[in-house]
């Protein structure tokens, strides 16, 4: 694959999260000066998807952009179709033109009934990133890239496992209250994210499917919540909510059921929760 690196001074500057892949590419590509070698949007997009659907072997169900105001911070995902209706394996991706931030790559799942992500903390497939936009950085993203869908199948079976178990833990409203508090007192939760948060848990009126008083459904409130913010900390954010639910509020629900996934050769297999 070619690398671009192009300059379109009319490209508009956003100012809202949600954007097109077209929009993404529009934002001009920084020149290269000296050992500052940016990868742009466009490419890294470009051999995410080649690459995931090449070695998972299913298809993209839907993609997601995000940009800051000045179009210089990118967080985008893609939902792969994994042969489930209620979710698919989700991978998130980050890069920055003002060398605020390292590329980076999540696998985890998507909600697909709202969007809500679930990107694991720990495992070989989780959040990683490379180095910032030197002179290696592109040949290093191709590798960490290749690497993280070799497991990629694994980590989603682990997360949706993970989510699973949540379901089996009731949790009544006060209970909910108090640890939407501990979230925000711990810094999981900004107070317009914890507000989002609060009102979905008392009310949550905006998707059916998570009126219920369990873990699970705090956890979806919580997600919701998390939609706010810099898009480019997306990873971050979604990582130390859902290492906190699986360390602090799961942890005992060691018995969920297998899940079963689709393999790259059109093969099924079974995923058992990691001990």
């Amino acid at each position: 694959m070619t690398r671009t690196n192009t300059s379109n001074s009319s490209a508009r500057f956003l100012t809202k999260n949600a954007v097109t892949f077209a929009d993404v590419c529009a934002v001009p590509v920084p020149p290269k000066e000296g050992t500052y070698n940016p990868v742009a949007y466009r490419d890294a997009i470009e051999f995410l998807k080649h690459e995931a659907t090449a070695t998972i072997g299913a298809s993209i169900a839907r993609e997601s952009y995000g940009l800051n105001k000045a179009g210089d911070q990118m967080f985008g995902t893609l939902a792969l179709d994994m042969g489930r209706a209620d979710d698919g394996l989700a991978i998130g991706f980050r890069q920055s033109y003002n060398k605020s931030l390292a590329l980076g790559v999540a696998i985890g799942a998507q909600v697909f009934v709202c969007d809500n992500l679930c990107f694991s903390a720990s495992g070989a497939g989780s959040f990683k990133v490379v180095r910032k936009n030197t002179t290696n950085v592109w040949a290093d993203f191709l590798t960490l890239v290749r690497r993280q869908l070799k497991g990629a199948t694994a980590q989603y079976g682990q997360t949706i496992l993970e989510c699973d178990s949540m379901k089996s833990i009731p949790c009544e409203v006060d209970r909910g209250y108090s640890i939407l508090g501990v979230m925000q007192g711990r810094g999981l939760l900004t107070p317009n994210q914890a507000s989002v948060a609060f009102g979905d848990w008392q009310a949550p009126r905006r998707h059916a499917e998570f009126d219920r008083r369990d873990v699970w459904g705090l956890y979806n409130a919580v997600t919701q919540g998390l939609k706010k913010g810099p898009a480019a900390r997306t990873m971050e954010r979604h990582a130390s909510a859902h290492r906190f639910f699986v360390e602090e509020l799961s942890g005992a629900a060691v018995d969920a059921e297998p899940v079963t996934v689709r393999q790259s050769d059109g093969s099924t297999a079974e995923i058992v929760r990691a001990n």
